[in-house]
């Protein structure tokens, strides 16, 4: 008889087992996959780590791949509204009945061996993949790469998107050792694409490289991207590598810091066309640009949803993140600000409430629905001049304090953790298309 018989009860099972926390270890997604036949070993998976822009990076290039009539399966997580966002096949969520079939498969595997979220939730996007029968599988990293649950894959290419410092209590405290934990996804004989890394990541990762053989292919050498004119919903560019070139191209999100995702994207294709014997199509690479939210569900990332009021939503949840405020600020109009903010616990939240107080914003701190959220109080300790920033627990009444409080001209920013993200959408569900 099956445990599971309506998606719903499945998926609050699923997301119970975020309670047994992370497990970096690569015990538990062994014994998930073998049970159900090592679907992995079916799959041509791009796997792709970094501390920021994996997301980005995995999003182009599964739109473009789809765009060349490639099937393609994409995984990331988390995800911002519905739990499918996180495993897709050519755009389309996983089938409801797909997770409770599966759920149902292995429900005493879980109940005997206690995987966390993560480790079934990845174990049941590699066995989709393979019934799906994708010619692509584009795989991003959760937490690091060495002992992250993706990492079970043997990946026909590996990606390295940045590195900075995060997740310190499982990946180190320095940039030596988050490199040397990200390198792990890197595979004998297997090339690796690395975007902007400081000299002392870089050093470490083309030291493992070497060592196992693989091929180095540095995104950022031989490439050029300029950004011509700068809009509200996105950017122009142009871009020049060593065998080709796009001239006035739109990309629908903004950032300047989307330049080094845009290259380790193009890099990644254009190495695994060389691998298939592809050659670049200008219109195929327009439209996977064009088509990236229908494509990969990509939402988020400094993204306008509503011009009257204005409102901007940005899945900043890291110190990185919260750095490139400021200069994406630039792409907006606007006389006063007004920031909703949150952040997971296991953030550096201090350096990141330091960064927005150089902003010239009110500030409004509160706390998503999410256990690993940091109480508001604990995070104000941290600020010097309490003029500008004030704590409201509830994201529904922040959001209606801060919608009341802005006049005509004024903007909203909704900036921080995936889940502040996810609950102000709740809010704001009427207004925002999210299909």
């Amino acid at each position: 008889m099956n445990k599971f018989e309506e998606y719903n009860s499945c998926i609050k099972f699923l997301f119970g087992l975020e309670r047994i926390g992370i497990k970096y270890s690569l015990k538990n997604i062994r014994t998930l996959l073998n049970s159900v036949g090592n679907p992995q070993n079916n799959l041509k998976t791009i796997h792709i780590a970094g501390t920021n822009g994996k997301g980005s990076v995995a999003s182009i290039t599964n739109s473009i791949l789809i765009e060349y009539k490639f099937n393609c399966g994409l995984y990331t997580s988390p995800h911002i509204k519905d739990f499918r966002e996180r495993i897709l096949v050519n755009g389309r969520f996983i089938d409801k009945s797909y997770v409770i079939d599966f759920t149902n498969e292995i429900f005493k595997l879980i109940e005997k061996i206690s995987p966390s979220f993560f480790e079934v939730t990845t174990a049941l996007a590699f066995k989709y993949f393979s019934d799906k029968k994708v010619d692509f599988a584009i795989i991003e990293a959760g937490l690091g790469g060495r002992l992250d649950s993706t990492n079970i894959l043997k990946p026909i290419l590996t990606v390295i998107t940045g590195i900075s410092i995060d997740h310190t209590e499982y990946l180190g405290n320095t940039i030596q050792r988050i490199s040397e934990e990200k390198g792990g996804i890197i595979k004998r004989n297997t090339p690796v694409i690395l975007g902007k890394l400081n000299k002392h990541a870089y050093k470490v990762l083309t030291k493992i490289a070497k060592k196992r053989n693989a091929e180095i292919i540095d995104s950022t050498q031989g490439n050029k991207i300029i950004i011509k004119q700068k809009f509200e919903n996105g950017f122009y560019f142009d871009l020049k590598m060593n065998n080709f070139k796009l001239d006035n191209t739109f990309f629908p999100f903004i950032g300047d810091f989307q330049k080094i995702n845009l290259l380790t994207a193009f890099s990644t294709i254009n190495k695994l066309f060389n691998i298939c014997n592809l050659k670049f199509c200008e219109k195929q690479i327009v439209n996977g640009l064009k088509k990236l939210k229908r494509n990969s569900r990509f939402y988020g990332r400094f993204e306008k949803i509503s011009e009257n009021p204005k409102i901007v939503i940005d899945v900043s949840h890291n110190l990185e993140g919260i750095k490139n405020i400021k200069n994406n600020l630039k792409y907006f109009n606007f006389n006063r600000l007004f920031i909703i903010f949150a952040m997971m616990s296991d953030k550096n939240y201090r350096a990141c409430i330091k960064e927005l107080e150089k902003l010239n914003s009110k500030i409004i701190i509160t706390k998503p629905s999410y256990k690993r959220a940091i109480d508001p109080n604990e995070m104000i300790k941290n600020v010097k001049d309490l003029h500008n920033f004030r704590i409201i627990n509830n994201p529904k009444d922040a959001f209606e304090y801060a919608n009341k409080s802005i006049k005509r001209g004024d903007m909203i920013l909704v900036t921080g953790s995936f889940f502040l993200i996810s609950d102000i959408l709740k809010v704001f569900k009427n207004k925002y298309n999210y299909s």
